[in-house]
């Protein structure tokens, strides 16, 4: 059995025990009801906002390659990063999409380490404004929320927004902390983590990243309000704020690895941490069951890119200078 078959099963069992674990412990027929009642109009605007944070996001990747490193075209970028997210609806949470949108860039520029440091800034920036829109919607409200529930909250939001922001603006704290794990590895390995820092060291500019930063607040502040539509849509009463202190975790519980597009982890994670402020348990499950086909949607442009995705030319290839500037212009 292949390591890819492996996984691939690991992801089904994991999906799988999940489901199951929910199937068991709630009421899934009055998560059902809901969503056979489901509004398409507040639907619709759940896929068109989701569809436009994307297209911000994908700016910020194309930017951030172009800076590190590699021109790219913005409908280019924008066609490998909706096929990136149409394949992260399919394997291991989004390391599948994530993988090909490396390798669609490594085709074009030879430069994989580029294109990977690229991907792994602009997933930080992501995660780390996301993160930070939970730490402000936890402050806002922090005399409201239960005692250890709040800290618990402000504390995971928090420190996980540190942890980024220390990944990218410190790198080279990375590689002291990465050299232990890899001395036994191979010195080709060590090489290639040893070039992927310091391509990442040249897209960490604060000057760089924290413009990049504001944007990316207002693209993953609409990916939360995609939540309050899908709310809507299935006639609950929401608080917008309830979903900004705990959207947030909840999204980047579905992006892990460890199930198929999230499935069963975006709703397990929603229970636990949507119950506390008061949201009935069918009511979480169908509205995060709901986002998820709001995403599965969206993404669907994204398979369009990836089946009809056209091969780079040889001609397009060209190499990256001795300063570390690249040349290359993919279209």
């Amino acid at each position: 059995m292949t390591s890819y078959t492996r996984m691939k099963l690991l992801k089904g069992m994991v999906t799988t025990a999940i489901l199951a674990l929910l199937m068991l412990s709630l009421d899934l027929q009055k998560s059902w009801d809901l969503l056979r009642n489901v509004d398409l109009l507040p639907v619709l605007m759940a896929v068109g906002l989701l569809a436009v944070s994307h297209m911000v996001v994908a700016l910020i990747w194309r930017r951030l390659l172009d800076e590190i490193g590699i021109g790219i075209g913005v409908e280019r970028a924008v066609r490998l990063y909706f096929a990136g997210l149409f394949l992260n609806n399919f394997f291991l949470g989004s390391v599948g999409g994530d993988t090909y949108r490396v390798y669609g860039v490594y085709k074009g520029s030879g430069t994989g380490r580029v294109a990977l440091a690229g991907t792994v800034l602009e997933r930080l920036i992501s995660v780390i404004a996301l993160l930070l829109l939970g730490v402000i919607a936890i402050l806002a409200r922090f005399g409201e929320l239960p005692v250890t529930f709040r800290w618990s909250l402000l504390l995971a939001t928090g420190g996980g927004a540190l942890a980024g922001l220390s990944v990218i603006f410190i790198p080279r704290l990375v590689g002291k902390i990465s050299d232990p794990l890899t001395r036994r590895a191979s010195q080709k390995l060590r090489d290639r983590v040893k070039g992927l820092l310091e391509a990442m060291d040249r897209g960490g500019r604060p000057l760089l990243v924290l413009p990049m930063l504001l944007v990316a607040f207002a693209a993953q502040a609409v990916r939360i309000w995609t939540h309050w539509w899908c709310a809507q849509a299935l006639g609950l009463d929401v608080m917008a704020g309830d979903l900004f202190i705990v959207i947030p975790l909840v999204a980047v519980a579905a992006g892990l690895p460890i199930s198929i597009g999230g499935l069963g982890v975006r709703e397990g994670s929603g229970v636990l941490l949507l119950a506390p402020l008061g949201m009935a348990e069918p009511s979480i499950v169908a509205m995060e069951f709901l986002a998820y086909l709001v995403g599965v949607g969206t993404s669907l442009i994204g398979g369009l890119a990836f089946l009809l995705g056209r091969e780079i030319p040889p001609s397009a290839v060209k190499p990256i200078n001795e300063e570390g500037n690249s040349t290359v212009k993919l279209q």
